[in-house]
């Protein structure tokens, strides 16, 4: 089946305790490639997320974002050290008498001195946490991938259409070559005849020199394994499995064999065609480069 690189599924679990939220969307890409966004106190579990989201994905930019509220100390949350502050206290009473201060001790004497508030990271059991996390992290998997290979069905319908359309034009230009076969021979023939007017002419000769120039242009071998490529490109798209590079590579050679019959061509209604086809090749290598 075929399975797009582009989509977006997103899954939540909500409890009295917790509502742990997940977003995964992901566009093409050469490989598979993570950017990863969790709490801070959860970042021992990215190499697990990434475990997980790599046995139901091959290719493409992944991007991934969790968050979990409540259940859990505050991340971030801010902490006073009562004991570090009486100490400072002790210290500039002792400062103030000393050195017989006037004024009060007052809170912007503390706010600048350094270590009172600090930001408490909240720890976590991890094995616990990842038993509630990972079903919710496999829920939005199955959701992107839902889409994913709903977009993948329209592609394949527009692969299709543009198979059809290139197997038609192949098709012309096997007509428009067999019918004018003997014309391009007589057309040879004649025009060497004219540039040996005045020497004595083996015609036995002649005709083997054209029959050769003329199987030189001959397109025969190129439009069947034309045809033989389209073939391979439609058993791909019926295959299980990520056919995306396959594809790329198949469009290569269908570009080759193009590229061959245009270079042999004399007729300017088969390089007509020829063109056509590859208008069709160039719009398949688009949309093949959302394929996974």
């Amino acid at each position: 089946m075929i399975v797009s690189m582009t989509g977006f599924g997103r899954a939540e679990k909500s409890s009295d305790e917790r509502k742990i939220s997940v977003e995964i969307s992901s566009v093409n890409n050469r490989f598979l490639e993570f950017q990863m966004r969790l709490p801070k106190n959860l970042a021992e579990l990215e190499s697990r997320i990434k475990k997980l989201l790599s046995s139901g994905l091959s290719r493409g930019k992944i991007y991934f974002s969790l968050t979990m509220e409540s259940g859990l100390p505050e991340e971030g949350r801010l902490a006073l050290d009562r004991a570090k502050a009486d100490l400072y206290y002790s210290l500039l009473c002792e400062l103030k008498k000393r050195h017989k201060l006037g004024g009060e001790i007052t809170l912007d004497h503390f706010i600048v001195l350094p270590d009172l508030i600090t930001a408490q990271i909240a720890e976590v059991d991890l094995e616990k946490t990842w038993e509630i996390v990972e079903p919710v992290c496999q829920m939005a998997l199955s959701s992107l991938n839902d889409m994913r290979r709903a977009e993948g069905q329209s592609l394949k319908a527009d692969f299709e259409k543009r198979l059809g359309l290139i197997e038609a034009l192949v098709s012309q230009i096997k007509g428009r070559f067999q019918d004018n076969y003997r014309v391009y021979y007589e057309k040879l023939k004649k025009r060497i005849s004219e540039l040996l007017a005045e020497t004595p002419l083996d015609e036995q000769r002649l005709a083997t020199e054209v029959a050769l120039l003329a199987d030189r242009l001959d397109i025969t071998e190129e439009t069947i394994r034309l045809e033989v490529h389209l073939e391979s490109f439609r058993d791909a798209l019926g295959r299980d499995e990520a056919i995306g590079k396959r594809l790329t590579f198949i469009l290569q050679e269908l570009h080759r064999e193009t590229n061959t019959i245009g270079a042999k061509s004399a007729d300017s209604g088969i390089s007509s065609l020829v063109i056509g086809i590859k208008e069709e090749i160039e719009k398949l290598r688009e949309q093949a480069q959302n394929i996974e």
